[in-house]
């Protein structure tokens, strides 16, 4: 936690890219139950361990963003790319303005 106050950059990388495992696993998971009739797959509960928080969360936000912010899911995942590239740089957006709504 530390690291990610003192140098957040690399840290949000990291855990945008464990974010994207998460979802790529899923996903490969989902076409192996699907197109490979194989609904007992070893991944399976391994990627759903993984994958469903983050899902949830995700789902979360959208829905809040909508009723509240009254904002589409494609600008709020604009939103989000544009603050992780912009925390701690020249704008003075800190890891904690990440929590915020802009």
């Amino acid at each position: 936690m530390a690291d990610l106050v003192q140098n957040p950059r690399p840290v949000l990388g990291d855990v945008a890219g464990a974010f994207r495992i998460a979802l790529r696993r899923l996903y490969r998971t989902r076409n192996i139950v699907l197109h490979g009739g194989a609904p007992q797959g070893v991944a399976l509960e391994a990627s759903l361990r993984t994958a469903a928080p983050l899902v949830g969360a995700g789902l979360d936000r959208i829905v809040h963003a909508a009723y509240a912010e009254d904002l589409d899911p494609l600008d709020l995942a604009a939103r989000a790319e544009v603050a992780l590239k912009l925390v701690n740089g020249e704008t003075g957006l800190s890891v904690v303005d990440l929590l915020e709504p802009a």
